[in-house]
């Protein structure tokens, strides 16, 4: 076998690497386009104004419910040693926050 044939095998593997190698970045082109079309399709429809104010609302719900049973467990914690048959007399102030 003659020493001639070798370079002309390295060229048709670097251009069959070449050739693999732009067919995937091709596939991995589309496929990113695709799935930021769909994000964007998704994203355009799931987002209206009146949504965006529900959503705000239950935040703020969420919000106050939690502060009322943070402050509930405060008061739990700060309350003396009862005895079982005692009760204690608990109050709200004009904040929601629980006062003995």
């Amino acid at each position: 076998m003659q020493r001639r044939h070798f370079p002309s095998i390295l060229l048709y593997c670097f251009g069959l690497a070449l050739a693999f190698s732009l067919v995937f970045n091709g596939f991995l082109l589309y496929e990113q386009t695709r799935l930021r079309s769909i994000y964007e399709y998704e994203l355009g429809n799931a987002v209206h104004p009146v949504d965006l104010v529900v959503w705000q609302q239950q935040l703020s719900d969420c919000k106050r419910a939690n502060q009322q049973k943070d402050s509930l467990i405060l008061q739990l914690e700060q309350l003396p040693n009862a005895t079982p048959g005692q009760t204690v007399k608990v109050e709200r102030n004009s904040n929601g926050v629980m006062k003995n």
